[in-house]
């Protein structure tokens, strides 16, 4: 809205200084139909580089109210809205109408928000009998109508089928490191997490959150769809890999819990986070052992594991060799 205001005075002052030069410049301006879905959905994902207002996220009338105002500045300033929600049925063209009217109505209503005398007058956008036209409600309109397109409601968090989607690219993610030790067909980021996860479901302790444990292994990965597979040979340290795959994984479409389960195996503070991370070195070990069976030589894969393994009390899941290295270190 600020935006809005400055780009009108920038045109009117323009105009003014060439007064033979009265090209028209439109102006448009994001807005989005204020619903309990939408809501939902910028609480826990919030898009890249948009800031959304304490009291636009407190609930569903301030966020009500902060489009109002912005649609309010929109028609002062002769700004187009271009209304980015979608809107399905006939109650929501007519909320959409009611709300682009509130708009014009409250042109005027502070002298900041008065139009320029160099400026048309409201878009013509906001004629209700256009609105109509031109959201017209579909026919097959499914049953969770204020959803964005492709999404579900699940225990009261949007899940995006696009973020799904996205995710389920890890499978055909190759595993850097074999990749650069020429390891043929070798395995995707997802089939590693699928060997972390199982070797949760046969070594976890009771004393860990074994659910959460779960999880966390089945996401610990998560980002790497976005950013690639970063091992140390790509010449990135680690404070500069946590935060490249952090920023990743706030702008993906998924959960809060799945960022936060994230989040933690990332910060590796708590039990079940640091024995996600000996499975994730256990898995490597062992897949490690699986190649060496073709003739490959990959010591380096184990060491960090036989360490660990030790540290837990499962070291017989290591060569004798390794182990009593690791004992001895």
């Amino acid at each position: 809205a600020t935006f809005a205001r400055r780009a009108a005075a920038s045109t009117t002052t323009a105009a003014a200084g060439a007064a033979d030069v009265r090209a028209p410049v439109a102006l448009f301006g994001s807005a989005l139909l204020p619903n309990d879905a939408q809501l939902q959905q910028f609480r826990e994902r919030p898009w890249n580089g948009v800031h959304f207002s304490a009291k636009y996220l407190s609930s569903l009338d301030g966020m009500t109210e902060c489009t109002r105002e912005v649609l309010g500045t929109f028609a002062a300033q002769s700004v187009q809205p271009i209304i980015e929600s979608k809107v399905r049925n006939s109650a929501a063209v007519a909320a959409l109408r009611e709300l682009l009217q509130c708009g014009v109505a409250s042109q005027g209503s502070s002298g900041t928000m008065a139009p320029s005398a160099a400026t048309p007058g409201p878009p013509s956008s906001l004629n209700p009998s256009k609105l109509r036209r031109r959201w017209a409600p579909k026919s097959d309109t499914p049953s969770n109508a204020d959803l964005p397109d492709a999404a579900v409601s699940c225990d009261g968090h949007i899940v995006a089928k696009a973020a799904l989607v996205e995710a389920l690219g890890l499978k055909d993610l190759p595993r850097t490191g074999w990749v650069r030790k020429g390891v043929p067909a070798s395995e995707s980021v997802a089939a590693h997490s699928w060997g972390v996860a199982f070797l949760a479901t046969q070594l976890c302790p009771a004393s860990l959150d074994r659910g959460r444990v779960l999880e966390m292994a089945v996401v610990h990965d998560l980002a790497e769809v976005r950013v690639g597979d970063i091992t140390p040979e790509d010449g990135v340290t680690k404070e500069q890999k946590h935060h490249i795959e952090m920023d990743a994984i706030h702008n993906m479409g998924v959960t809060e819990r799945t960022r936060t389960l994230f989040a933690e195996y990332e910060a590796q503070e708590t039990a079940e986070a640091q024995f996600v991370r000996f499975l994730d070195k256990l898995d490597m070990a062992l897949q490690a052992e699986r190649y060496e069976r073709a003739g490959l030589d990959l010591p380096q894969f184990k060491e960090e594991a036989a360490k660990l393994a030790v540290q837990y009390g499962f070291s017989d899941l290591i060569p004798p060799s390794l182990s009593d290295k690791a004992r001895g270190a």
